[in-house]
């Protein structure tokens, strides 16, 4: 009978420890398990925000808006093809503008006239050229110096026009200005001119203004009822 209890007690204590063995290892399991499914969760919100992964559309984007149609570039920028790539092109020689290493210079002039010519926001432009609002308002701002950099091309710097000019519109306005001011001499200390210091509202005005406003209130109160 001993020995058969000695054989049982040994017995339940392999069991025990098999079983322990066997928790212990699925305890490990389990946790290599949750590790791994957290690890692909991580790897999934990176990948969902990899510039690699926006590549493709923001090139098919730009492809759509200044490559295929002039219909569809005028639409979007105001302006065909030809006179994008030359605006683009004068930027760059004259302005100052360049490619940056995530972007080109023709799509910061595309995503500064899509701004202008529709009103639109910092988040539609987000959307529409898969780049971020600090990207957006980052490079909108390096187009527009570079447009003010062109003002002494496109801005005329007035020059005084001579007295002996022999354009004939100089002269019809030199002739007409030589009148006026002569009448004007002619006039001084001769002509007098009565000084209004103050108005006086008529009864007629005051009747007038008052049933206008009465109407206006009547027309009101009947449509909010």
């Amino acid at each position: 009978m001993r020995l058969i209890r000695r054989k049982n007690a040994r017995f339940l204590m392999l069991v025990r420890s098999l079983m322990n063995r066997t928790i212990m290892v699925l305890v490990v399991a389990i946790a290599i398990l949750w590790m791994n499914q957290n690890r692909e969760s991580r790897n999934r919100r990176r990948r969902r925000f990899s510039l690699v992964d926006r590549i493709p559309s923001q090139i098919t984007n730009m492809r759509d808006l200044v490559e295929v149609s002039d219909d569809d570039c005028k639409k979007m920028l105001r302006m065909d093809r030809v006179a994008f790539v030359r605006l683009c092109s004068l930027l760059q020689t004259a302005g100052g503008l360049n490619n940056s290493k995530y972007i080109t210079a023709q799509e910061k002039v595309a995503m500064f006239l899509s701004i202008l010519a529709h009103h639109t926001k910092n988040r539609s432009v987000m959307f529409q050229f898969k780049r971020s609002g600090q990207t957006v308002s980052k490079y909108f701002h390096h187009v527009l110096r570079a447009v003010l950099k062109l003002h002494s091309l496109f801005l005329v710097k007035p020059q005084p026009i001579p007295d002996d000019s022999t354009d004939p519109r100089w002269q019809k306005f030199k002739d007409r200005l030589d009148e006026f001011m002569n009448n004007q001499d002619s006039h001084d200390g001769n002509h007098n001119v009565d000084i209004i210091d103050s108005l006086e509202a008529t009864p007629e005005w005051t009747t007038w203004r008052d049933n206008l406003a009465q109407s206006m209130f009547n027309e009101w109160s009947a449509r909010q009822y």
